[in-house]
């Protein structure tokens, strides 16, 4: 009988979690070439040490299957190194419009030199939902920073944002602009005067007046150093969630140049170029990067009142009719051919849907396209986000081998929000609904959707399981939680999955690659209310560490060198802000490609 193969390095002492349900639990880990040799009881794992072995001893800590991203966006990691953080705790420190305005001047005095060169004043991550005041600061609130350089302040879903007077001129916005289709210009109450406030296509449409001053080797520069912000958090699979020609032409560079340590994939929107996605689709990956499918978009936000809901919103916060339920960002027209492309295609599709009403035009698309192509049942669709479902919907989604890729970390974010505001506690209580997922026997992945929310994949995990809001702390949907191994399946095999690649990821097994993250206890040994205190102290991917957390670190998510980011702005100071900052986020696609687009979109 032939020796069996000598291994490259063996991991032991510790927890280790498979999420191979034949075998769940294991003692050993070996590999060889990047790919895992043998997993199990250590006296069987220890029969392929040879002279050359590593032994890596965990101490205790837990080794898990590398995170697999299902659903979130890299190329602007960076960007906000260039922004001042508006993010409420535990991510920031804006409470109240006070401490918004407190915290961009701290900004702008950090950046004085960068401010003065792009006539550009930036913040990332208010929520008008977690200041004190309940709305969004109005424009002569950011006047008061400044009445002749431009502010823009961009929400934390990302599909809305707040200016200053000196940006509406810039964007050329006053109170004779209407409203563009899929978006609203928000006006001062009985006047046609603008407010300040973006909704939708009128924030990206007024991009163009603003952007395009990063330049391409800036947008390397965010990309490389998302791509690192995703690997501290365990992430050995990345994503960037929505994409265009430009930005897959940035990411390809990227990749050629050896920047990315972990796999990276794209989907491209499907609505603006299908022949480049047709021509670029592959299942392997280039340099550690791929075109995996596209990306359609049917609604908005439900924390920004923007998703296309099936009835009036609870108690909206703001200046709405009576009865508003949101609207689409796609016709019906375009949602329906896109997935009749795709099917007829052979082309996976990943679909960004909130709303009741937007899940029900999903659905129609669906299940016309596969009326005329059955074969695309095998193309494994993918709903993203889903927060506000209908029971029915979800058999519908079964039926159509539609995969929901759900956001529970809204139940810690936006939990009370939920509740009291958009759809009410009754409602409220089934966002994200993982629960309901499981009673039908339906696999689902968690994600981030980063910049909506930072993106901690121990956050997203404490949410999965635990639905607790961040505020009152109430437990937004009991029902709706599930244990930490489905959890875990959900950041691992389930996301492999809808990717196509759980035969080599997303589980620990024999053949498959050797991607792991190492966290610093073992989830299902601690209580799940200390879940989020968990570290992710190394990740490692097919058998080389990419990330290890310094001794005496607080977080993975401690400040990157951003020397890197300086250089791309020019040589200008910048300033990362609070930990856990780098983000990008799927509505944004546009003025990342305006940025992608450098010179040309000046």
């Amino acid at each position: 009988m032939a020796a069996p193969q000598s291994a490259d390095f063996i991991w032991s002492g510790g927890p280790i979690l498979t999420m191979n349900d034949k075998a769940m639990r294991a003692e050993a880990v070996a590999v060889a070439g990047g790919k895992i040799i043998a997993v199990g009881k250590s006296r069987e794992v220890m029969k392929f040490k040879g002279p050359n072995s590593q032994l890596l001893d965990l101490k205790g800590q837990t080794l898990v299957p590398g995170f697999v991203d299902a659903h979130g966006h890299i190329v602007v990691g960076g960007l906000q190194a260039l922004s001042a953080n508006l993010l409420a705790p535990p991510d920031g420190e804006v409470k109240d419009i006070a401490s918004l305005q407190q915290t961009l001047r701290d900004w702008m005095e950090k950046n004085a030199a960068a401010v003065q060169k792009t006539q550009l004043i930036v913040g990332f991550g208010y929520d008008n939902a977690q200041l004190k005041e309940l709305r969004h600061p109005s424009k002569e609130e950011l006047d008061e920073i400044s009445k002749d350089i431009p502010v823009l302040i961009v929400h934390q879903s990302g599909h809305l944002a707040t200016v200053n007077s000196a940006m509406l001129k810039a964007m050329g916005y006053d109170a004779n602009s209407k409203n563009p289709a899929g978006g609203v210009i928000q006006r001062k109450p009985g006047t046609n005067e603008p407010n300040g406030t973006l909704e939708e296509t009128a924030f990206f449409n007024g991009m163009p007046a603003v952007l395009g001053r990063i330049g391409q080797e800036g947008m390397k520069t965010f990309a490389r150093e998302g791509a690192k912000l995703w690997a501290r958090f365990g992430y050995t699979t990345a994503e960037e969630g929505r994409s265009t020609p430009q930005v897959v032409a940035i990411m390809k560079q990227v990749a050629a140049e050896g920047g990315f340590a972990n796999d990276v994939n794209t989907y491209a929107d499907v609505l603006v170029d299908r022949a480049f996605i047709k021509a670029n689709q592959s299942q392997t990956y280039t340099n550690r990067f791929r075109v995996a499918g596209a990306k359609l978009t049917i609604d908005g936000s439900p924390q920004g009142f923007t998703a296309w809901r099936d009835q009036p919103y609870y108690k909206p916060v703001g200046n709405y009719p009576e009865g508003y339920s949101g609207y689409a960002a796609a016709s019906a027209e375009d949602v329906m051919g896109a997935v009749q492309w795709a099917a007829e295609n052979g082309i996976q599709v990943i679909t960004h849907s909130n709303g009741e009403r937007a899940s029900d035009l999903l659905i129609a698309a669906h299940r016309s396209a596969q009326a005329r192509f059955p074969q695309a049942k095998a193309l494994r669709p993918v709903l993203i986000h889903g927060q506000f479902l209908r029971e029915d919907q979800l058999d519908s989604y079964k039926s159509l081998g539609v995969i929901p890729s759900l956001f529970p970390m809204h139940t810690f974010y936006w939990g009370d929000w939920h509740l009291d505001h958009t759809v009410g506690p009754q409602a409220g209580l089934n966002i994200s609904p993982t629960g309901w997922a499981r009673k039908r026997g339906m696999i689902f992945s968690s994600h981030h959707d980063a910049p909506v929310a930072f993106p901690d994949s121990m956050r997203v995990l404490d949410a999965t399981v635990t639905r607790r809001a961040r505020g009152t702390g109430r437990i937004v949907g009991p029902d709706q939680r599930v244990d930490v191994i489905t959890a875990l399946k959900a950041m691992t095999i389930w996301p492999a999955y809808h990717h196509f690649e759980e035969k080599t990821k997303g589980s620990l097994e024999v053949g498959k690659l050797a991607d792991f993250a190492v966290l610093s206890k073992d989830p299902t040994a601690v209580k799940p209310a200390t879940i989020a205190e968990i570290k992710v102290t190394e990740t490692i991917k097919e058998g080389k560490s990419i990330f290890r957390l310094e001794s005496g670190a607080k977080t993975a998510g401690t400040a990157p060198d951003i020397s890197p980011l300086v250089a791309a702005f020019g040589g200008h100071g910048a300033h990362r802000g609070q930990e856990g900052e780098a983000c990008a986020h799927d509505a944004m696609f546009r003025m990342v490609s305006l940025m992608a687009a450098g010179e040309s979109a000046r």
